[in-house]
């Protein structure tokens, strides 16, 4: 895992992972994946997407998959 420093990637040690996961961990689950998902969706977005879910099926499966994906993730950390 990298880190940016003064422009540059840096190679993150073992020591500042764990202290990141463990400032990771702080933070609620739920809150998480919200936080997460409002990187690509606002609200109006997400409401939109699940309003019209029976119309725009394949927007809905990508909304979805992202979704279940960040889930995963977050459930692993």
């Amino acid at each position: 895992m990298n880190k940016i420093v003064n422009g540059k990637k840096v190679e993150m040690t073992e020591e500042e992972i764990a202290e990141m996961k463990n400032e990771l961990l702080k933070i609620p689950y739920e809150q998480r994946v919200v936080d997460r998902i409002r990187l690509k969706y606002s609200v109006d977005d997400e409401l939109a997407i699940l309003r019209q879910r029976d119309t725009k099926p394949d927007e809905f499966i990508a909304y979805n998959d992202f979704v279940e994906e960040i889930k995963a993730q977050e459930r692993e950390v």
